[in-house]
């Protein structure tokens, strides 16, 4: 669940329950302090343990100024031992937190930093700290022991705490898209950016003073604010069955990078945070002052073709011009089957059109094994890519590759459009065709023409339509 709440309402409750524990607080018999510890490191005392924790801070100090981490608590971060389970023994290393990785949840991360043995002088042992083991955008870091400092205080890292959110801080939550953006005390916005291996689209936005998850609440720190933007992503990388290949030519083609340009910083949306095909909910911190800068959305094609694409959030503001193809959508939301009746050979068949994809690039099949990615040739075309299946009694023959040239794709005045690709596997005909055509085209028409190509298993196999070609609306 994921709620918004006024400032005022959220202060008076604090208010109440300061007083109430103030007024508690008189009642009764003070805590008792803890007192300071000797750790210990496999059976020897650790010497210099309060320094260790220091150099450790200052170390963490240089990954908060860099935003590699952010600040995810009301207090200081600290750097703490690790306890083993034995008595005060503890690990080869100090965890420095809480933190959040700009990416991950809305929980509380911990960064690890070794320590490297130096000296071993009879009952003792001394160490010096090294490098912070940030993790990567997007992924966890947490102890699974209970955490002590010299002074004796103790800590159980695994129970979540309410978080106050620093400067850098960025959370990708999950969506399960079922409550309207009015329940959320989200705005309605919609802006669209889109690629051909990734979409998104930014359905709600907020300017809340916390918000609510199911790890806790989330508020921002002094001087930032917080921001909410709920997005709906889809991956064709992953979703689009043309891209599940992998005998590609060079490279594979690499998913597409989703980030969110900040005041002073570019927070990167790792993708195996973003699900194949769903909703989520970004929740970031940005300065708390005017004329901070622009929040900006930006999409980049990665490859030798790149291409980048910004929008303003929330005003939907364009910062670019991209290819007007990419302005429209993939594809249709629903589509109907058309068959052109066509002679094989000794055989009546029929060609079927399946699906239509529009966009910038498409995957085609070089020769007979590999794959590569075809680009428009200027930004006021498009590709189409047309798939097909072959229905009836086929024959044994793997003739797409040959075949190919015979599927034609018309513009509506009757110009025939340029074939870039295809794709072909073990049928008579390509599963798929992909033809460039002005960008701005609202219908084509799809048939075959007559050929006697020579095909395996089959020799020369005259091939012809039976009936007149398919007109597909491409109306979306």
């Amino acid at each position: 669940m994921h709620l918004v709440r006024g400032a005022k309402t959220v202060r008076g409750a604090l208010l109440g329950l300061t007083i109430l524990l103030a007024v508690a607080g008189c009642a009764t018999t003070p805590a008792s302090q803890p007192t300071s510890v000797q750790l210990t490191v496999d059976g020897v005392k650790l010497a210099g343990a309060d320094d260790l924790q220091s150099q450790a801070e200052a170390q963490l100090a240089y990954t908060l100024d860099y935003g590699y981490v952010a600040r995810a608590g009301a207090a200081a971060v600290s750097c703490w031992f690790a306890k083993t389970g034995v008595e005060f023994e503890v690990e080869r290393r100090l965890w420095c937190g809480p933190v959040q990785v700009p990416g991950t949840g809305a929980g509380t991360d911990w960064v690890p930093v070794p320590m490297k043995e130096t000296a071993k002088d009879g009952d003792e042992v001394r160490f010096e700290v090294q490098s912070p083991q940030v993790p990567e955008k997007g992924n966890r870091s947490t102890p699974t022991n209970r955490l002590v400092r010299t002074d004796g205080k103790e800590i159980d890292p695994s129970k979540q705490q309410d978080l106050t959110a620093g400067r850098d801080f960025l959370a990708v939550l999950p969506d399960d898209g079922k409550r309207p953006n009015s329940d959320l005390g989200l705005g309605n916005v919609e802006i669209k950016v889109r690629d051909d291996l990734l979409s998104a689209v930014v359905t709600g936005w907020a300017n809340p003073d916390v918000w609510y998850t199911a790890e806790g609440t989330v508020r921002a720190e002094d001087g930032t604010r917080l921001r909410v933007v709920r997005v709906k992503v889809e991956k064709p990388h992953e979703t689009d069955s043309g891209f599940h290949r992998t005998n590609w030519q060079g490279f594979a083609p690499q998913p597409s990078e989703l980030a969110l340009e900040l005041p002073g910083k570019r927070q990167v949306l790792p993708h195996d945070r973003l699900p194949a095909s769903g909703s989520v909910f970004i929740v970031y911190t940005v300065p708390d002052a005017p004329g901070e800068g622009a929040e900006v959305l930006s999409l980049s094609t990665l490859g030798a073709k790149s291409l980048e694409q910004r929008v303003e959030v929330p005003s939907g503001k364009r910062l670019d011009t991209p290819p007007p193809v990419l302005r429209r959508a993939a594809g249709p939301a629903h589509f109907t089957e058309p068959t052109q009746k066509i002679r094989f050979g000794d055989r009546e068949l029929g060609m079927k059109v399946t699906g239509l994809k529009l966009g910038r690039q498409r995957p085609v099949k070089l020769g007979e094994s590999q794959y590569d990615v075809a680009t428009i040739s200027a930004d006021d075309k498009a590709l189409l890519e047309v798939r097909l299946e072959a229905t009836g009694n086929l024959p044994d023959t793997a003739g797409g590759n040959l075949t190919k040239e015979l599927v034609t794709v018309e513009l509506a005045d009757g110009t025939p459009a340029r074939q870039v690709g295809a794709r072909y596997d073990g049928g008579p005909l390509p599963f798929a065709v992909v033809v460039e055509i002005p960008a701005d085209a609202r219908s084509v028409s799809v048939g075959l023409v007559g050929g006697t190509p020579e095909l395996p298993r089959l020799g020369t196999t005259p091939i012809a339509p039976l009936d007149g070609r398919m007109t597909v609306a491409l109306d979306f």
